[in-house]
């Protein structure tokens, strides 16, 4: 009678788990994962080299364009949410306007930017058209998953991400067996998912969906949110120059074949920082609500997480990529297994960043982000000038070089927020943005 009750029991402890965040987080970002990695190997197996660069200056350039032009509110979304659970009606709707504001400044930027390759690279027109719209698109989508993660609704959180990082996959391959897809086409299955996932998201923030009726917030609390914004906006666009910088620059000084074979380095070496992200995402609304020492134990309980991952997958994809990338890409391809081998070092530290990054977010610190990516960046991005974007394997070595750079500063100030809550008679209270209970005015 007992085992009948416990093999009842069991689909039911299945469940709860699976219901889990850090369970449901780290599920979605295998999904994510997979998604992403079947639409690039179907895009770069579709396009060949010169293709795949030509959607690589795309997308490359709309999401710096996109990261630049929400100046940072999407995270000071995320964070105030979790902070003040009273005033997420008024949140809600005050982000979705900002949202459609944003979103036109986007698409106009885009399409100057877009055209002006358009015309010294020759990009195809119906390509440029398409992307145009992106970063408005991403942007309404990226509010929606950044509002559900300050709530802890990691259910609605991960299925805005998984939509349109896995639904392209399965357009291309619908593409392939129809014939040989062009640029256009392959960038018409990326873009449809992200509109529609925008459009999901944009219901998701209007007032009913979010507890109620909506109050005015007050300016106090509005320039708290733009304050911790700006400082956000300086550590994701130091982040974005600390991912991309060698793409960007690669993008200006090698034909497009070459950025090819370096997308798809970079696209294989990838994993690593996408799978460890789940434990920075479900942390930070964490400990961002929590205080006192239990704090600061928490933090490093969760960066420990990250690193003992890292140690145990690394070798794993080390010895996988040589005849993976072949394999899966094509022979064509074949010359991106040493610049991702490379790359991939530089990944096992670029998670390590983000986990900390979002550890110190979570501390309110966004600021500081700057300052580690920025240096990263600034690394990568000198390196990459003096070697003139040749030979692509050096290049791998400056973009790792970064990343090393990035998080042993992040780490060091995430040891100084940290013993500011462990040391003795100390207990830190936020300075950041007004306290939950503050009354509005």
């Amino acid at each position: 009678m007992a085992d009948g009750s416990h093999a009842l029991a069991r689909p039911g402890l299945i469940r709860a788990a699976m219901r889990r965040p850090g369970i449901s987080t780290t599920g979605a970002n295998f999904a994510i994962l997979g998604g992403s990695a079947l639409a690039g190997v179907a895009s770069a197996r579709a396009l060949g080299p010169d293709g795949r660069g030509q959607l690589a200056i795309v997308m490359l350039w709309t999401a710096l364009i996109y990261m630049l032009g929400n100046v940072g509110l999407p995270s000071s979304c995320c964070y105030h949410v979790a902070l003040w659970p009273t005033h997420r009606p008024a949140l809600a709707q005050w982000f979705r306007h900002v949202a459609v504001r944003q979103a036109v400044g986007m698409s106009v930027v885009s399409a100057a930017a877009l055209w002006w390759f358009h015309l010294h690279m020759h990009l195809p027109t119906l390509l440029i058209g398409e992307y145009c719209t992106w970063a408005a698109a991403a942007n309404f989508a990226l509010y929606a998953a950044c509002y559900a993660q300050g709530k802890g609704d990691f259910a609605r959180f991960n299925l805005i991400r998984i939509v349109p990082s896995v639904a392209p996959g399965f357009l291309i391959l619908a593409e392939v067996t129809l014939g040989r897809p062009s640029t256009a086409e392959v960038g018409a299955a990326y873009m449809l998912p992200t509109w529609i996932t925008a459009a999901v998201a944009y219901l998701w923030l209007r007032d009913r969906n979010c507890g109620g009726p909506a109050p005015m917030l007050s300016d106090r609390r509005r320039r708290a949110i733009l304050s911790y914004g700006w400082r956000s906006l300086a550590s994701f666009s130091s982040l974005t120059l600390n991912r991309n910088a060698d793409q960007a620059v690669l993008a200006l000084l090698v034909p497009v074949g070459s950025l090819g074979i370096y997308s798809v380095a970079a696209s294989a070496s990838s994993p690593l920082a996408s799978l460890a992200a789940s434990l920075g995402m479900v942390g930070l609304p964490t400990i961002t609500a929590m205080t006192g020492r239990s704090k600061g134990t928490s933090t490093w309980k969760i960066l420990f997480r990250a690193a003992l991952f890292i140690f145990l997958v690394a070798p794993m994809l080390a010895l996988v990529l040589p005849w993976a990338i072949p394999l899966l890409y094509g022979r064509q391809f074949a010359s991106a297994v040493m610049p991702a081998e490379l790359l991939l070092l530089g990944g096992a530290f670029a998670a390590l960043a983000s986990v900390t990054d979002d550890l110190l977010r979570a501390h309110g610190h966004p600021g500081f982000v700057s300052i580690t990516q920025g240096l990263g960046g600034l690394v990568t991005l000198v390196g990459t000038l003096l070697l003139g974007g040749r030979p692509l394997g050096a290049v791998a070595i400056a973009s790792s070089l970064g990343f090393f750079v990035a998080f042993v500063l992040a780490l060091a100030r995430l040891c100084v927020a940290t013993r500011a809550l462990t040391g003795p008679g100390r207990h830190r209270r936020s300075s950041q943005s007004p306290e939950p209970s503050m009354v509005d005015a």
